[in-house]
């Protein structure tokens, strides 16, 4: 009877242990979306990546860049907090610098770019590695013969920016600059302020900030935690479709370390535009 149970509480003790290591599994995973639209005559792929905080994968992020190469984007673009206040970025900005050597990169800043008090610095920096820094703008973009307006707005606590622009001015002018004719994107941070997004004729909007909710519950529970959003947030991560009849795609972010993530692996977004006609 006692070497019964002794084997039992040693499976016991394999299972639960396996669980552990499936549940804070940190293996990057690519996850990807598909964007039908009457404006789209030819397929364009983009790369998202967001909430990075400087975590490492491998030496300047070798890993992520292979990642990237191996999904064969047009544009890469970045969602914010891909630096962080807590961590060191020199190897970060390597990987950054690589990235943009490769194909067009668009940036948008997190808020904790802006909690390192260096958010202007940052920019420069990014500029210089030939990245495109959004500040309430929009920039049409040509992929071959189709051609995509990427807009983007700073986190929300940089208000007020170098033009004295509150937040929601840089959105209004954004907006108001589409013409309607060709696909719109917007890079903004955070999907709490949806109800912002849905008052614009972006047709797609792409953001992070929530981290997935950091723990998930397979089939019940989408995330439990996210910032700006408390428990159950409704935004985690995943596809929306807003009121204005376009979609926002959170990303859950890659960043590794800054909080436990249990059944929520860091992700890689891909999200194909591909026209009418060809859902599948």
């Amino acid at each position: 009877m006692k070497a019964s149970s002794a084997i039992l509480l040693a499976l016991a003790a394999v299972g639960t242990a396996a669980l552990a290591r499936h549940a804070m599994n940190e293996k990057m995973q690519l996850k990807t979306y598909r964007i039908v639209s009457e404006k789209i005559k030819t397929p364009v792929k983009i790369i998202q990546i967001s909430d990075l905080h400087s975590s490492k994968y491998g030496k300047n992020c070798v890993e992520l860049i292979k990642a990237v190469r191996e999904a064969l984007p047009d544009i890469v673009v970045m969602t914010g907090d891909i630096l962080d206040n807590r961590a060191p970025n020199g190897e970060c900005f390597g990987f950054l610098r690589m990235i943009a050597s490769l194909y067009p990169c668009y940036y948008v800043s997190g808020n904790h770019e802006v909690y390192t008090h260096r958010v202007d610095e940052i920019k420069a920096k990014l500029i210089s590695c030939g990245i495109r820094v959004l500040e309430g703008e929009n920039e049409t973009v040509s992929i071959g013969e189709q051609n995509v307006v990427i807009g983007g707005v700073s986190d929300p606590i940089e208000s007020p920016d170098r033009q004295g622009r509150l937040w929601e001015d840089q959105l209004t002018d954004c907006g108001k600059a589409l013409d309607g004719d060709e696909f719109s994107i917007l890079l903004s941070h955070r999907p709490e302020l949806i109800s912002y997004y849905e008052e614009t004729p972006f047709d797609l909007v792409l953001c992070g900030h929530a981290h997935g909710g950091q723990v998930i519950i397979p089939k019940l529970i989408n995330g439990l935690y996210a910032p700006h959003q408390g428990f159950f947030p409704k935004y985690a991560g995943g596809e929306y479709v807003m009121a204005n009849g376009g979609k926002m795609i959170v990303s859950r972010g890659l960043s590794k370390y800054v909080r436990p993530r249990i059944f929520n692996r860091p992700e890689l977004v891909l999200v194909t535009l591909v026209p009418s006609g060809e859902e599948r």
